[in-house]
């Protein structure tokens, strides 16, 4: 009889002192948990938010990149055809149908406004931070490049005169500037004033489409703005 109150006192003794160790575990685990901070926010399952971070972006960086890098933007492109008439005359003081023989030859090219985006410098780059606005300075579109298309060089049938017969002959100079005069005349057709607006306000438009989404990338509180310096 004794010795099985011994052994319930045993026990019930042993039980109370487990109860003790796992309260006091469990609350010093819990005050650990508690007083560590690593200043992150749990927004949802997926996303951490940094709190008062101090990481802060170049803008100019980003947009300026390598500079031995090659940019160009074709912001608008055109195309025209024009002609020159050859003549050669059987006596070259006397201007009449009848003693000379003509030839028309048309050129149809394509004329290409582009913006140099490698000319965007840091100083092109203005960070408002208290607007939240990205200011990019860029030069006026230009006409840079004009191409021939080789299959839409027209060359007519010779007209000639009554007295004067047979093809207009030609040197490799007098090709030369045929071609020099026709390129001339298309770059006049494409180098206009209105030409040149339309390519600015499309040169606005495709430069802001470029840079905004990337800017936006970094920080989606921030908007972008193109002008020309």
């Amino acid at each position: 009889m004794k010795k099985r109150m011994l052994n319930i006192i045993c026990v019930t003794l042993g039980l109370a002192i487990l109860g003790v160790l796992i309260w006091y575990y469990g609350n010093a685990t819990q005050a650990v948990f508690k007083g560590y901070e690593d200043g992150l926010q749990q927004v949802d399952l997926d996303s951490i938010k940094l709190e008062d971070s101090e990481v802060t972006v170049d803008f100019a960086d980003v947009i300026v990149g390598k500079q031995e890098e090659r940019r160009s933007l074709i912001v608008s492109s055109q195309e025209a055809t024009v002609s020159v008439e050859l003549s050669d005359r059987l006596i070259e003081k006397l201007d009449f149908d009848f003693l000379k023989k003509t030839q028309k030859v048309s050129y149809t090219g394509t004329g290409y406004f582009i913006v140099n985006l490698d000319k965007i410098s840091r100083a092109d780059v203005i960070d408002d931070k208290a607007n939240k606005m990205i200011t990019i300075l860029i030069e006026n579109a230009e006409l840079q490049i004009i191409e021939i298309d080789p299959d839409k060089i027209m060359i007519d049938e010779v007209k000639e005169g009554l007295l004067a017969r047979g093809n207009i002959e030609m040197t490799v100079s007098d090709y030369n500037m045929i071609e020099k005069e026709l390129r001339n005349k298309l770059e006049a057709k494409f180098d206009t004033v209105k030409n040149g607006q339309e390519a600015n306000e499309i040169a606005l438009r495709m430069v802001r489409e470029i840079y905004e989404p990337i800017i936006k990338t970094i920080d989606s509180r921030y908007s972008v703005r193109v002008e020309f310096k």
